[in-house]
């Protein structure tokens, strides 16, 4: 019996939550078609019980954030991701179990998708201290984590027969999380609130229902914010309103321009770095923006980025939450326009293992994690 395959099992297996160090905010939309055909239908429901899985474990043992966007694409032989978000599992249902999604999010997430990961291998070891520290305290003092341009053993998911139990996904997902500190230089930093200087209402940025950012009530649970720092030289920050971060539309660098939230995609316009503000105020900061080196300016019920100026409203007080530790939350539906399946993909596009066996539209992928 397959207990990485039946879908009976998943259930029985993640149904319910158990708190911990951890608390990451991945979250998943599968495409579907606005007809599906039985052969369509089928492939969803495996690829939502491996995802559902996936993503459960990822946000369980990591504090890592993404939005991926998933696809049921006949056309990929077995599956493959980008950086960008965008996973396809094709038509071969043996890829469609957990150990194949979680390499595949592994991906997406930077993992053998980007430059900075391929800086971070010499001579087929990985140089992060990190994840390096980690593998051994799951392998042993003599464990060593190898690798190559695209992929990274063990624990890599770079073939079925590497998944021979739970923990074996768990150890995966400990290993990427430390991965992903040692090369994009971000960890978790606190949970906090944001709190405008202005008075006499002194507001906190928060996200409303519909997404949008807005100054509000500091009582609201909607302003509780996650920070981590990113990069540095300069050390950076991304503020996370649950499963979307503060984002200034656009990429914009103009003046006046008014920040919503959005899906971290990593781009240095989600990036804000703190810079004391010489007030009679504790924790009081301005925040700039990375990419338009502008600041932030609480204007009515909106935060505009602009010239710092010496008032009140370009000040901001990190307020630290006292309960830093949060529970993971179940998977819920998505519901989410669906993507035009015949949009065109980056280059940068890997299977389960990154091997070229033929040419296809998007990418190349190869045969791997086979039921065996």
């Amino acid at each position: 019996m397959d207990i990485f395959v039946r879908n009976s099992l998943f259930s029985g297996l993640f149904s319910f939550l158990v708190s911990g160090a951890f608390a990451g905010n991945i979250e998943y939309h599968l495409n579907k078609s606005a007809n599906p055909t039985a052969d369509e239908l089928e492939a969803y429901a495996l690829i939502e019980a491996a995802m559902d899985s996936a993503v459960f474990l990822y946000n369980k043992y990591s504090d890592l954030s993404k939005h991926i966007e998933v696809y049921y694409s006949t056309g990929v032989p077995t599956a493959e991701a980008s950086s960008n978000g965008d996973l396809r599992f094709g038509k071969d249902r043996t890829y469609m179990f957990v150990g194949t999604a979680m390499h595949e999010m592994a991906h997406t997430l930077g993992m053998g998708t980007t430059s900075a990961y391929q800086s971070m291998m010499s001579g087929g070891v990985f140089k992060g201290e990190k994840a390096q520290a980690v593998l051994k305290g799951i392998d042993g003092t003599d464990a060593v984590l190898k690798g190559d341009s695209q992929h990274f053993w063990p624990y890599g998911l770079n073939y079925r027969s590497e998944v021979k139990s739970e923990q074996d996904l768990i150890n995966h997902v400990k290993i990427v999380n430390a991965m992903y500190q040692d090369i994009f230089k971000e960890a978790f930093y606190k949970n906090v609130k944001l709190k405008s200087a202005v008075g006499p209402d002194f507001k906190c940025m928060g996200m409303t229902s519909d997404n949008a950012l807005q100054l509000m009530a500091c009582d609201n649970k909607a302003t509780e914010i996650k920070l981590y720092s990113v990069g540095e030289n300069p050390v950076a920050y991304r503020v996370e309103f649950g499963k979307r971060v503060l984002d200034v539309p656009n990429e914009s660098t103009a003046a006046g321009v008014t920040l919503g939230t959005y899906y971290w995609n990593g781009g240095n316009h989600q990036k804000f770095v703190l810079e004391g503000a010489p007030v009679n105020m504790v924790n009081a900061f301005y925040l700039k923006n990375l990419k338009s080196s502008l600041y932030l300016e609480a204007k009515d019920d909106k935060v505009v980025q602009n010239p710092k100026e010496n008032n009140d409203a370009f000040v901001w007080q990190m307020v630290e939450l006292k309960d830093s530790t949060e529970k993971p939350v179940s998977i819920t539906k998505r519901k989410m326009q669906n993507k035009e399946m015949n949009e065109s993909m980056p280059s940068r596009l890997f299977d389960a293992l990154g091997r070229a066996a033929g040419q296809i539209r998007r990418g190349f992928s190869s045969r791997i994690l086979k039921r065996e």
